[in-house]
């Protein structure tokens, strides 16, 4: 470097120089110029690396944006090393994917990136989605970035994964006969259910409904909304305490119950329907074992193509990062 910046000198001052101006001046220009290279360093310097794939490298940044989207902080020190390994691998992963989807043209628009926005705040306010993301370390452009591409990365695995998935009426056959037990359907009852603090506003709630009014519009008078809304639903058992339980399947369909105590305050309880015990058939269960099968087999094989690209890749790591959380050494892996 010492030698490419005197011989950068010795060029300047070798031209020849405007008319009125002497060689101090030439070499002051010279060395100003120099300088003025010097500090630039060629550009903004470069972010701590921690992996490469192929020509792609990882950095810390990318490290740290990508550990607080997916909860875990914003510090890799308070990691485990099978976490920051796994962020990393993540990373590398996701870097294939997204070379591969830019070499068959796959983007995410706009329009796509907004509904992947909306489904997960869910209605908060602005103000409250930055104070949620803020919790977990990151910014919420940071967020939308790796929404972005975790929209992109799950867009390209289904256009390049999804057409090869095939799923057979034996496939189906076959899967329905070694699960059975998963289509056994137990005893159920529609009810309305309501939790009150105490005998007394339960039995109230247990009169008006007693009397002819809606128990959905009742229990939300007496400020015990039903617990499932306005919609009755359908229930197993497993759901209340076995006393009460056993008390509640006893009743016939239109029957009324309460105040019934338990642990959690008195429960007022109406069966509209029951359906007894039933074993689904194969027509009935079919739809459901196809989108089964079709999601595992999608995991299989999206977990082989990228296993396909990792083996052809060339892969580096950070060791030392991974091991400790710091940046004083590089190793590799």
């Amino acid at each position: 470097m010492v030698t490419k910046l005197l011989n950068m000198v010795e060029e300047i001052s070798s031209c020849p120089a405007p008319a009125g101006w002497s060689a101090a001046c030439k070499w002051a220009l010279a060395l100003l110029l120099v300088g003025l290279a010097a500090c630039s360093g060629g550009g903004p310097p470069e972010a701590p690396e921690l992996a490469r794939v192929d020509e792609k490298s990882i950095t810390l940044q990318d490290f740290l944006s990508r550990a607080a989207f997916m909860g875990l902080g914003n510090d890799p020190a308070i990691l485990t090393p099978e976490l920051r390994k796994a962020v990393l691998h993540d990373l590398v992963r996701r870097e294939l994917v997204l070379a591969e989807g830019a070499r068959r043209g796959i983007e995410l628009n706009e329009q796509e990136l907004a509904r992947q926005e909306q489904d997960v705040r869910r209605g908060l306010s602005d103000e409250d989605f930055k104070k949620t993301l803020a919790g977990h370390g990151i910014n919420y452009n940071q967020w939308r970035r790796e929404m972005g591409r975790e929209g992109l990365m799950e867009k390209i695995l289904n256009l390049v994964v999804l057409p090869r998935v095939r799923i057979s009426p034996e496939d189906v056959q076959q899967y329905y006969q070694q699960h059975q037990d998963e289509y056994r359907r137990p005893e159920q009852i529609l009810a309305q259910h309501a939790l009150l603090p105490n005998r007394k506003l339960a039995q109230k709630l247990v009169d008006r409904v007693a009397a002819g009014q809606d128990m959905g519009q009742a229990a939300a008078e007496l400020g015990a909304p039903l617990a499932e809304g306005e919609r009755p639903a359908w229930l197993s058992r497993g759901h209340m305490p076995p006393v009460l339980e056993n008390k509640v399947f006893g009743l016939k369909s239109g029957q009324l119950a309460g105040p019934l105590p338990s642990p959690y305050g008195f429960h007022v309880v109406r069966v509209m329907g029951k359906r007894p015990a039933t074993m689904l058939t194969l027509e009935q269960a079919s739809s459901r074992i196809r989108r089964e099968l079709a999601t595992q087999r999608q995991e299989d094989l999206a977990a082989a193509w990228l296993e396909e690209m990792l083996s052809k890749a060339t892969v580096w790591y950070h060791t030392q990062f991974i091991d400790t959380g710091r940046l004083e050494q590089a190793g590799s892996n």
